[in-house]
């Protein structure tokens, strides 16, 4: 009945591949399997020097940082990150999610790794969304790593305006001190993987991460979905 239920559905509502708009089958979600396997990877996971890294020397204090998919503004890799950010596609954000963790809990540096932390949003801009995205991700890598997810240890304080056309110094100012960590105690000691959707300049995750780095002990990593490379 279910199978039933399903088709008619699909006849009315089609499930389309949010890359090239293809019929999905059952088993396929938001994505179909071939759009899945053209995805262009990040492949330099093991490498510490790799180019998301490179981002952050000088900057950040870093255990590892690393991506699972290149970001380029005509790709794929965009169509589905604004399918989970813009089109509320909680489902596929968890999903890839659980593509992200696959790969990063075979880096060693990540195994000893005890807490991770999505990137928070100002608390009026998840109302307007509706939601977090990196704390889909973030949930999504969880199940597969098998660490704790925090999301109210650190929290946003400005609303500060969208970061899509600042240059690199603008995205900096803009994205100083708008971090606090309120629950300091809770972190001493442990090594954090601070979770964003997707790394540009890396700006908004050289602040966030900044503040945590204050915790004493503190040990952090920096990983993302998609990154610019």
């Amino acid at each position: 009945m279910n199978k039933l239920l399903n088709s008619l559905s699909n006849l009315i509502f089609p499930n389309l591949c949010v890359c090239c708009d293809a019929y999905l089958t059952f088993q396929e979600e938001a994505i179909c399997d071939l759009c899945y396997h053209r995805l262009p990877r990040f492949e330099n996971y093991s490498n510490p020097s790799n180019s998301v890294a490179k981002k952050f020397w000088g900057r950040l204090k870093l255990e590892y940082a690393s991506s699972y998919l290149e970001f380029s503004s005509n790709s794929d890799v965009r169509k589905i990150l604004h399918e989970i950010k813009y089109k509320g596609n909680l489902n596929l954000g968890i999903e890839m999610g659980k593509a992200l963790g696959r790969v990063m809990k075979k880096i060693p540096e990540l195994t000893n790794a005890d807490v991770i932390i999505p990137i928070p949003l100002h608390p009026q801009r998840e109302i307007e969304r509706g939601f977090n995205q990196s704390n889909l991700i973030a949930h999504g890598m969880s199940e597969l790593m098998g660490q704790k997810v925090y999301v109210d240890a650190v929290i946003r304080k400005k609303y500060n305006s969208t970061q899509t056309n600042k240059r690199r110094y603008e995205r900096f100012i803009n994205s100083n001190e708008i971090f606090k960590v309120v629950k300091p105690t809770l972190l001493e000691n442990k090594h954090i993987l601070l979770i964003d959707d997707v790394i540009t300049t890396g700006a908004t995750l050289e602040a966030c991460g900044n503040a945590l780095l204050e915790v004493e002990g503190l040990r952090l990593s920096v990983i993302s979905l998609a990154a610019s490379i």
